[in-house]
């Protein structure tokens, strides 16, 4: 092989390395994969990139009443305002004594370096309610630990945000929004596992148009993570949807001390190609 030629190929493996993912693998998934079967027994890891579901639930046999169903447009659910290819993902957690609750959990896979949370990377989901009830209802979105979005019942018209686990911030979306469907996206940059690293957050009408909320700031990834998304239904009034689960790579922007590596290895190869 010419020196020329050797060069070129050891600076791609280089800029390779350096640029490669931190982050979790790239990933998407959508309710329609599951018309086979979908139910709390019954939650077949489907779709391309992400892990196994998990579902955590209260459900009794004389209540509270909690589980997970694939809703479909032919049952003609108003509050399901996020139907795709004719379906989402409906929860619900009502009725009897005591208050009903489901988790759904979906964990990351992790990338080439071994990380689950997100990098240079978006994740977005889609979310719809029928109701959610008075003081002691909730439905949440909660991505690892870091971020949780969350419209609770009996209180002000508007969800919160929590980053970090702390105080639950108020957003400004409110309950018709949220009823007429909402798509939600998390884009979160660099620097990785940094007390500061970046992100931003965007809600928009998931009939499309201009987005009604966005905000940006900083989390501590060095001890929270982005690794995983949950939806929660808490003894809420009526079914609950979401759908259209994704995550997208954004454009790599390399850490100081991946840079630093670019620099030390062009360097050297300038060396080489001189000898």
């Amino acid at each position: 092989m010419k020196t020329s030629s050797k060069t070129s190929l050891i600076a791609l493996t280089i800029i390779s390395t350096v640029t490669g993912s931190y982050a979790a693998g790239t990933a998407s998934d959508t309710s329609a994969n599951y018309t086979a079967g979908w139910g709390v027994s019954a939650t077949p890891n489907n779709g391309s990139g992400f892990g196994a579901w998990s579902v955590a639930d209260n459900a009794g046999s004389s209540g509270p009443y909690a589980g997970t169903y694939l809703d479909l447009s032919s049952y003609n659910n108003a509050g399901d305002t996020v139907l795709t290819g004719g379906s989402s993902w409906g929860t619900y957690a009502n009725g009897g004594s005591g208050n009903g609750y489901i988790d759904l959990t979906r964990n990351f896979s992790a990338g080439a370096s071994g990380s689950s949370s997100l990098y240079n990377q978006t994740f977005s989901f889609a979310l719809s309610s029928g109701g959610i009830g008075n003081s002691g209802s909730s439905v949440s979105a909660m991505i690892g630990t870091a971020f949780n979005l969350s419209y609770a019942g009996g209180g002000a018209d508007n969800f919160t945000l929590s980053v970090d686990g702390g105080a639950a911030n108020a957003v400004a979306v409110n309950y018709s929004q949220l009823a007429a469907g909402l798509n939600v996206s998390l884009a979160v940059s660099g620097a990785l596992n940094s007390m500061a690293e970046g992100y931003s957050l965007t809600i928009s009408p998931f009939a499309g148009g201009t987005a009604i909320y966005s905000t940006s700031g900083t989390f501590d990834s060095s001890a929270f993570n982005t690794s995983s998304f949950t939806f929660a239904d808490n003894n809420t009034a009526s079914n609950q949807y979401f759908n259209n689960l994704n995550i997208t790579a954004e454009s790599a922007v390399p850490e100081p001390r991946s840079l630093a590596m670019v620099a030390g290895g062009l360097a050297a190869l300038l060396g080489f190609r001189r000898r």
